[in-house]
């Protein structure tokens, strides 16, 4: 199956389902006054809805919050290794960055590292080749955090992880909430993978999530954006690493503003309709 063409995507909902333009439901059936009218417009909405940040959902307080660094180990990053993912290598220096920040402000660092064996492999074996040769074999250096990003000793590392979601099976929800984190930051590989799994759960564990746009790599552009725009949709906050620091060393002013500008709307919005 080839990946499709979205760049209408009214033409790319018809071709994914299969449906013809003359299936699409009328402004006589699927209608929300001042939102859209029939179901052509319903998918134009949805898809620019895709792209609004919500930053008014929650504030980021850094004293309540803790960097998950997810699956960064020696055969994700290093090239020279067989499932390193390009994009999460040139993003080290993002990543190095935001921990040292983490660190100098007293934001925990918790790592996660992907490892499996013959008796803890699920599917793996059979959907990843490279996997089943001896990538990230539980106990290879392979399986070690990236070199570059080497947890100090003070910091945890859940090192049994043997599936995409960093909670499943894992310590990592004690952890957290042990020392009273609210809000999690994101960043790692693959972003439609772990990062994606990792972050769903935290959000379905009553977690406030943060997902790095440029710390979260893939080796697929279409998926990693795929994954974003969920997130932003209806997940976490979606911001740049520079946005993140920012934040957590100057408080959160995007989500201040964000809040006001809501206001501003719904009261336009309710004016309005007094007319």
């Amino acid at each position: 199956m080839t990946s499709k063409d979205f760049t209408d995507p009214v033409e790319g909902f018809l071709d994914v389902y299969g449906r013809a333009t003359d299936d699409l439901l009328g402004a006589t059936v699927l209608r929300a006054p001042g939102v859209f009218e029939g179901e052509r417009q319903f998918i134009q909405f949805a898809d620019r809805d895709y792209d609004v940040d919500r930053h008014w959902a929650f504030k980021i307080k850094r004293e309540q919050c803790a960097l998950i660094v997810v699956d960064l180990q020696e055969d994700f990053v290093n090239p020279k290794n067989p499932m390193c993912v390009p994009e999460a290598y040139r993003q080290i220096p993002r990543v190095k960055r935001t921990i040292e920040a983490c660190r100098s402000l007293g934001v925990p660092v918790i790592y996660s590292a992907h490892n499996i064996a013959s008796d803890c492999c699920a599917d793996f074996y059979e959907f990843w080749e490279p996997i089943a040769a001896g990538a990230i074999k539980e106990g290879t250096a392979g399986a070690d955090i990236y070199h570059e990003i080497y947890p100090r000793p003070d910091e945890r590392v859940i090192r049994v992880k043997h599936a995409y979601d960093s909670f499943a099976g894992t310590d990592l929800d004690y952890v957290l909430r042990d020392r009273d984190v609210k809000t999690v930051i994101i960043c790692g590989t693959l972003t439609n993978f772990c990062c994606e799994s990792t972050a769903r759960t935290a959000y379905f564990l009553n977690y406030h999530v943060v997902f790095g746009s440029d710390i979260n790599a893939s080796d697929n552009a279409f998926a990693h954006e795929a994954t974003i725009r969920t997130m932003r949709r209806g997940f976490a906050r979606v911001l740049d690493h520079e946005a993140i620091i920012d934040i957590l060393a100057n408080g959160d002013r995007i989500h201040d503003e964000a809040q006001r500008e809501r206001q501003r709307r719904k009261a336009g919005a309710s004016v309005g309709a007094a007319r």
